[in-house]
């Protein structure tokens, strides 16, 4: 069933874990892979039954249900235990929504954010869905747009028409729905950041707590930054922008793949949750949850990856009642190697001991063969982790995996057997 999926998919787009006993002297490690297109001359595949052998004897003790997929880089199934079934994927779930998201809109997509003006004196800010927005103007090349900078053009513009003062409405109608979703956990609502189109610092005051009202807050540190441009506001409130207003000014996100990159690197829930409701806006459906999650299953199903079994309840995978099969992540992702358009997911990706949630892991002597080689989105919530991604054996082949462990004794249980089982495919030859 795995293989005949995988080929169908290559048709169609073409917390650290405790120390563990050394498995004995390492060959020199290889180097990360890259998402290009394999070369003409592949390296030498794992045989699947010693490969299996060897992913055997990583202990799952202490995880209750498990799966894993390992798949050859033509698409050859190399192991399969568990691979197709359902299991809740954590934020490993945010490779789906990304690979929808960058298919959807183009790696080149931009978000704009906006002042128009209803009539000479008012102005309304509209969001427009950039999940990165910041008030002050950032450094980072993943966030060029920001209020200063647009209250800068703002006041410009305002000042070459003689107006010096005005009122001030914000419109953060893009989206619909609920800005919390009812699957996640009611006691994340004051740490979780609203899902909404118009918000500053990903919609937060601060590492613990979240803005209940971020479009407010965009709007009156927006109003703040006008005033010292030296324009005279008025704050009026929310304010739906009539169509045909003139654009006074805008400022636009980094492009969608540098979006993307950083979702993937840092596993941002807010970014996920807005690039999902981005997904539905363009592919005409509602921009709420519902209409989000039915997007990207829309999107799953006609690129050959769903399983009987699965359902998403987000863009994030914060809900622990999705459910995505190991067997999809392996397969979403060969197709992000193989296919140029998608090439921004796998590209994206956290290095193992470099960078991003994979930075503190793959940390004792068994598993450190993997530290600088491994490319993986990682998932985490109580009970469950997961880890999926690409990886060059010690013969130079590459291969793509996904494994998925829930219902854990612990945390640090579940990141030896994904973080030791990927070290396990980097050392192996298994010929």
């Amino acid at each position: 069933m795995i293989a005949a999926a995988v080929c169908a998919v290559l048709l169609a787009g073409c917390t650290p874990a405790s120390a563990g006993p050394a498995q004995g002297p390492a060959a020199v490690r290889p180097t990360a892979p890259d998402a290009s297109p394999a070369s003409a001359t592949p390296a030498p595949v794992p045989d699947p039954e010693k490969l299996a052998a060897r992913l055997a004897k990583v202990s799952r003790t202490g995880i209750a249900r498990s799966g894993i997929a390992v798949l050859a880089d033509d698409g050859a199934v190399l192991a399969d235990r568990g691979a197709d079934r359902p299991l809740a994927p954590a934020s490993t779930l945010k490779l789906l929504t990304t690979l929808a998201a960058v298919d959807t809109l183009g790696a080149d997509h931009t978000f704009t954010t906006s002042v128009v003006s209803p009539s000479k004196g008012r102005i309304v800010l509209v969001g427009g869905g950039d999940p990165l927005l910041t008030d002050k103007t950032s450094t980072s090349a993943t966030k060029p747009a920001s209020l200063q900078a647009l209250a800068v053009h703002t006041a410009e513009a305002l000042a070459a028409s003689g107006v010096t003062k005005v009122r001030l409405g914000y419109d953060d109608s893009l989206f619909s729905g609920p800005d919390f979703n009812p699957a996640w956990k009611s006691r994340w609502r004051g740490y979780l950041s609203r899902v909404t189109p118009l918000m500053v610092g990903e919609g937060r005051f601060d590492q613990w707590r979240s803005d209940p009202e971020p479009a407010l807050t965009a709007a009156t540190a927006f109003a703040k930054r006008l005033q010292k441009q030296g324009i005279r506001v008025t704050v009026v409130g929310q304010q739906e922008a009539p169509d045909g207003a003139a654009t006074v000014a805008s400022v636009s996100s980094a492009p969608l793949s540098a979006v993307i990159a950083r979702t993937l690197r840092l596993s941002d829930n807010s970014a996920a949750e807005v690039l999902a409701r981005h997904v539905a806006l363009a592919t005409g459906r509602t921009p709420s949850f519902a209409g989000a999650t039915a997007a990207i299953t829309a999107w799953l199903k006609d690129h050959d990856l769903w399983d009987d079994g699965m359902v998403l309840r987000d863009g994030s995978g914060l809900s622990d009642r999705s459910r995505v099969t190991p067997s999809v992540l392996a397969r979403g992702l060969l197709l992000a190697v193989h296919t140029p358009e998608l090439r921004a997911v796998a590209d994206g990706l956290p290095v193992a001991g470099e960078n991003g949630t994979l930075k503190d892991r793959f940390d004792d002597s068994s598993e450190a063969i993997a530290r600088g080689n491994v490319r993986a989105k990682t998932g985490t919530l109580a009970g469950v982790a997961s880890l999926a991604g690409y990886l060059t054996t010690a013969d130079g082949a590459r291969l793509v995996f996904a494994a998925m462990a829930n219902g854990t004794a612990g945390q640090n249980t579940a990141y030896n057997w994904l973080d030791r089982s990927a070290a396990a495919l980097v050392r192996c030859g298994c010929r």
